[in-house]
């Protein structure tokens, strides 16, 4: 994800924690925030996501655009503001609204689920890539042994032929003198 979608996504963020914290202090029930905390958590999953992606690549070997230490700095500033911000949201809702106290909760390892769900689809994926590289590697290699040990056949053949034709030679010069 380049740094223009992940400032995109912050902004989202900011705006939906925002518009929860705005809407509880006005009265207004949980269900009518939906559509803010469903913001907050799309874009929470989108860095997430990225970040997710960033480490699958890394797995896979693909080239990386930024530096090290610019790509860590990205995703520590990531990290840490979305961590303020779901601490101000989990506050909001949990405080703000006496009657919806387990909400947060189960939204949280209803999403830990789902991102765990999606960690292990890209590991298996890796994996599954890494098994046919092996597979593949295993095959040349084998092909290689095969082609080793004909070659020492036709080799072992041809030395025992000229070895038994030059014993075969010598009894024939040897007889005639």
């Amino acid at each position: 994800m380049d740094p223009i979608t992940i400032g995109a996504a912050f902004a989202v963020a900011k705006a939906a924690v925002a518009g929860v914290k705005e809407a509880i202090a006005l009265g207004h029930e949980i269900q009518d925030c939906y559509k803010d905390i469903s913001a907050f958590f799309t874009a929470q999953g989108e860095i997430q996501a990225a970040v997710i992606q960033q480490e699958h690549d890394q797995k896979l070997g693909k080239p990386v655009q930024k530096d090290a230490t610019a790509e860590a700095l990205d995703a520590m500033f990531a990290s840490r503001q979305m961590f303020k911000m779901e601490v101000e949201l989990r506050e909001a809702l949990i405080y703000g609204s006496g009657n919806e106290s387990g909400l947060y909760e189960e939204m949280c390892q209803r999403r830990d689920a789902i991102i765990q769900a999606r960690r292990k689809a890209l590991e298996a994926e890796a994996y599954e890539i890494r098994q046919r590289q092996y597979a593949i590697k295993r095959k040349k290699e084998q092909r290689i042994q095969n082609i080793q040990e004909w070659l020492a056949v036709v080799l072992g053949v041809s030395i025992s032929s000229f070895i038994m034709y030059a014993v075969w030679w010598m009894f024939r010069q040897g007889g005639d003198e």
